[in-house]
């Protein structure tokens, strides 16, 4: 029988009702921290551990359960007298039930990519450590390590009087093994990152997340999986499930728009960004975007930095779009939404949507690699012309710069320092690709002259500025690093163009 349980969570989902219900049924509730504080709230009764322990938490709480009295009640195997003699002479108790889970590693530490210093906070040493004991000792103790069990356990504690049967035990105990392994893997890896290369072994430990209807096309299984342990970054308020192709866009479409203090709005279609533009609301940063590329954008997804109103939806539905996703939404905007059924919208729970490794299958194997960002080049850029960009052409090169990269190679945007005039997405040839944004740029009507050009490469020859100044062009950002980097330099110079080095290539495949 299940007399007492020490409760001691990070994430309180469920934690009252399963305190209730351990009280209704008779069961000691020992507890710590914030956890005892809200059973307490709950006007439930709660054994402090200190007064088991003899002492309260210290080293800024980095040690509160890590006590012979505590791991004794816990591993003490209840068959043998001699083991429970030993408790009682140590001055503990039994410990029937133990509900833990971790500090969130993954969702705090790696998906916010801290520090290594900052990131130790949230290595969980004592709770790993009670279940684990628990685990060992599943003859005696029941353990429970996430709140998704709470129920399940309540309906076997009901259906069995209190008793649960071994074989529940065992498999609470399994579900503890795989839970801590896959903790103790992504802080390791998370040790390893700081070499800055990638470990002789790669194990990944993913959970389903959600099964999609099909992948890229009608004839893919396909599935969306989650780190174990890691939390949803996103909610969804609407309509029909995120499909395969959905995910990809909507992390670009939320990534780029969270990049950026101004209020923008970017547009993205198969993979690439066909529209992004900055306003003074969210609407005219929407309009302003669709402007970029006026057909593509129908059934594209529509990113937001800033929570988008009702004018804004407004004007959003009056188009057949795919997804909206934005760091929230007003009462009025979601009643708007809803006279849009299958319109999918989805709020950003935190800043950014991608972690900091990418993997992709290839030839039976997997290439790994940490993801593209910032590299801080924006702060140090090399003019290798003789004329200097002016504030405008710089202003339109950053902006420029920014969205190349979410471009797929060989990448060319046009910008102002408003918005995107237009894209040249995944040509072979980078002249190609020049050609396309020019064409892009035209038949949307667009002012290219005095306009910048941003390349995710260097040019390898001066074609391709020679076509972008022929169009109005007039200031260029690239990486640089071609061996006809002079050539290239003294055509622009001869254009009057100006041009900056970056020396950062951002390819995307």
């Amino acid at each position: 029988m299940i007399k007492r349980a020490l409760l001691s969570v990070w994430f309180k989902d469920g934690l009252v009702e399963l305190g209730k219900f351990l009280a209704e049924n008779g069961v000691e509730l020992i507890s710590t921290g914030g956890t005892a504080q809200v059973l307490s709230d709950a006007g439930l009764t709660v054994t402090p551990v200190e007064k088991i322990t003899g002492t309260g938490a210290v080293m800024d709480g980095r040690v509160k359960t890590l006590d012979p009295r505590i791991f004794g009640g816990i591993l003490a195997d209840r068959d043998k007298p001699d083991h429970l003699l030993e408790l009682s002479k140590l001055g503990g108790v039994p410990i029937d039930l133990v509900v833990v889970n971790f500090y969130p590693f993954v969702a705090e530490a790696v998906e916010s990519a801290l520090d290594l210093r900052d990131a130790v906070r949230y290595i969980d040493i004592g709770g790993p450590s009670m279940l684990r004991a628990a685990a060992k000792n599943h003859h005696s103790v029941v353990a429970l390590c996430r709140p998704s069990q709470y129920a399940d356990f309540m309906e076997v504690f009901r259906r069995n009087n209190g008793h649960i049967p071994l074989e529940t035990r065992r498999r609470y105990a399994a579900d503890i093994f795989e839970l801590t392994s896959s903790y103790d893997t992504a802080v390791k890896d998370y040790f390893g990152k700081s070499g800055q290369e990638p470990g002789v072994e790669l194990k990944l430990d993913f959970v389903r997340s959600a099964e999609l209807r099909y992948g890229e096309n009608p004839h893919q299984k396909a599935a969306f999986y989650l780190p174990k342990g890691a939390e949803l970054p996103w909610e969804q308020h609407q309509g029909k499930a995120l499909s395969y192709n959905n995910y990809a866009d909507m992390e670009s479409a939320g990534n780029i728009a969270s990049e950026f203090n101004e209020i923008a709005c970017c547009i993205v279609k198969h993979a690439n960004p066909c529209g992004f533009g900055f306003g003074p609301s969210p609407v005219e940063a929407y309009r302003r975007a669709v402007t970029t590329d006026p057909v593509s954008y129908f059934g594209g997804i529509v990113g937001f930095n800033r929570r988008v109103d009702g004018e804004t939806a407004r004007e959003l539905i009056k188009s057949f779009l795919e997804c909206i996703i934005a760091p929230g939404y007003s009462g009025e905007a979601l009643s708007v939404f809803s006279k849009k059924k299958n319109l999918r919208v989805v709020s950003v729970t935190r800043r950014g949507l991608t972690g900091t490794i990418s993997y992709k299958s290839v030839a039976g194997g997997l290439l790994y690699q940490e993801k593209d960002g910032d590299r801080g080049e924006l702060d140090h850029l090399q003019v290798v012309t003789k004329r200097k960009p002016s504030s405008a052409e710089t202003a339109a090169m950053n902006l420029g710069w920014r969205l190349v990269r979410y471009v797929k190679s060989n990448a060319i945007v046009f910008t102002d320092s408003d918005q995107l005039l237009g894209v040249g997405a995944g040509q072979m040839s980078r002249l190609d690709s020049v050609l396309l944004a020019m064409r892009k740029s035209r038949s949307a009507g667009l002012k290219i002259k005095g306009a910048a050009m941003a390349s995710d490469a260097f040019f390898p020859f001066p074609d391709g500025i020679e076509v972008a100044a022929e169009a109005g062009i007039t200031a260029i950002i690239q990486p640089g690093g071609s061996i006809r980097d002079r050539e290239v330099i003294r055509r622009a110079d001869e254009l009057e163009l100006a041009m900056v080095f970056t020396n950062v290539r951002h390819f995307y495949h």
